[in-house]
């Protein structure tokens, strides 16, 4: 979100989103446990839809890691830097509607963070500091979609350094 101050970028804010950890590695970590569990372990799950969740409060499980992160939100504009308590008790319900026995295992932690969001993504060269000799990538602005295209992002600003 530097790039707002840094690069005078007022179409960049934040989209802010909630996760509470949960020890990957605990063995009494699911309400139903197999044998090989592994899997269970390994799984990103990702829920948009009601009941479950919406556009603004997913329902979501991704390892990394050491944790399992449970989400979440994604609120534009709201600057809030700690988790709220409704939304902790949101995060609750997730976790145990994604299998956690959260009777019997609290979250390790929570976090709050704020992805770089703007209405559409900014990925060019910076005309106005080419004249002094350096070439500047922008390359941010995807909000949730980050984790998901940044090698593929990463590989067009390369391109754009790389044009002659």
């Amino acid at each position: 979100l530097g790039s707002r101050a840094l690069c005078l970028d007022e179409a960049l804010v934040g989209a802010r989103g909630v996760l509470l950890h949960y020890d990957r590695y605990n063995p009494s970590l699911w309400r139903e446990a197999s044998k090989d569990d592994t899997h269970l372990k390994d799984s990103a799950v990702t829920i948009e839809e009601k009941p479950f969740g919406s556009e603004t409060t997913p329902c979501y499980m991704i390892p990394r890691g050491d944790k399992l992160v449970v989400g979440g939100t994604y609120l534009v504009g709201d600057e809030e830097e700690c988790v709220r308590e409704s939304e902790r008790e949101m995060l609750l319900r997730n976790a145990q509607t994604l299998g956690i026995d959260t009777a019997n295992n609290d979250p390790v932690g929570e976090w709050v963070g704020f992805r770089p969001y703007r209405s559409s993504v900014r990925l060019e060269i910076d005309n106005d500091l080419t004249q002094s000799g350096m070439r500047v990538v922008h390359n941010y602005g995807f909000g949730g979609s980050g984790w998901t295209v940044f090698v593929g992002a990463a590989k067009e600003a390369a391109s754009l350094i790389t044009r002659t």
